[in-house]
């Protein structure tokens, strides 16, 4: 099943691709490096530690896996959601001569086994073991040996938001956010900071909970990516800077990933045209409830398994 939009990460990654090529236009490497600078790097283990790891294959697609966490600690533990959660599990593959990109979402609430944890939501893995286990999960439900790893904290958004002095999105009906009480009108509005933040977490009152809050997340990172491509924005040095500080801050890449290397990947990521970029969702068989009383979403790991199998062999999945 395909993503109604261009996916959160596949537009960051074009993002940092252009801001490569902006440092080549002349802005130059202090504000590229904004980014660069601030970025953590996941510990050298993190995928050459895992076991059972499906065979590296001369001529392999480039496959990235990218989470999205919403880490509730310090000004944001006040929510009642406490720890790291994976929000957004999805995995990136570029055919090996860059033709396509297929990125393929694992639901958070999949109910699947974790190691030394029986089954959990897939979004525990995170919690449970670190990207490790999370890495180590994907492989096995998509037959793919994974390249690198992206961790964005979305807490990001309120100070990106802030630096650019707001974005605009589109809010189909009034909504209030029942933890925090702030009501967002219909139609075009302006978000930045913690009222940003707020609209992209805010599940509560939305005709299809989860997956309007997936909608939000892709909008809001559309408008910021727009923002951010202005030429406003690319023309002032010093806002420019502020954005992308804050951004880097909030990004965690492997070890491999880090230096020449994030400008290649994205670059590869960008040059792909919108039209090659095909996304899907595991399918899933509906709910179920677990015996301490947590509703999950009952994958369909063959399905998965089979829709990977496809896309590894160059077919268009159903």
């Amino acid at each position: 099943m395909r993503l109604r939009a261009v996916t959160v990460f596949v537009r960051l990654l074009v993002a940092v691709a252009a801001v490569a090529v902006v440092a080549g236009l002349g802005v130059g490497w202090v504000v590229s490096s904004a980014f660069t600078d601030g970025v953590a790097t996941l510990p050298g283990d993190t995928l050459s530690g895992l076991a059972d790891r499906p065979a590296e294959e001369p001529g392999d697609p480039l496959t990235i896996l990218l989470i999205g966490s919403d880490e509730r600690t310090g000004e944001d533990a006040g929510s009642g959601v406490t720890g790291q959660r994976a929000d957004t599990i999805m995995v990136l593959r570029v055919a090996a001569d860059d033709s396509r990109i297929d990125v393929v979402s694992v639901p958070r609430d999949s109910w699947v086994p974790l190691p030394g944890h029986g089954e959990a939501k897939a979004n525990a893995s995170l919690a449970y073991g670190g990207v490790p286990m999370t890495a180590g999960l994907v492989e096995g439900l998509t037959g793919w040996r994974l390249d690198h790893v992206v961790l964005v904290d979305f807490t990001a958004v309120r100070e990106i938001t802030t630096h650019l002095g707001g974005v605009t999105v589109h809010n189909p009906f009034e909504t209030t956010d029942s933890r925090t009480g702030t009501t967002f009108a219909q139609g075009q509005i302006t978000v930045a900071g913690d009222d940003a933040l707020t609209w992209v977490r805010q599940r509560q009152g939305l005709d299809r909970g989860d997956l309007d809050r997936i909608d939000r997340q892709q909008q809001l990172l559309q408008a910021v990516v727009d923002e951010l491509l202005t030429p406003d924005t690319l023309a002032d040095p010093a806002r420019l800077r502020l954005v992308l500080t804050a951004l880097g801050s909030h990004v965690a890449l492997d070890a491999d990933l880090t230096g020449p290397e994030l400008p290649r990947v994205a670059g590869r990521v960008a040059a792909v045209p919108d039209d090659q970029r095909h996304f899907h969702t595991a399918k899933t068989d509906g709910s179920a409830r677990s015996a301490d009383g947590q509703e999950y979403l009952v994958l369909d790991k063959q399905d998965l398994l089979a829709l990977c199998a496809d896309i590894t062999a160059g077919k268009d999945p159903a």
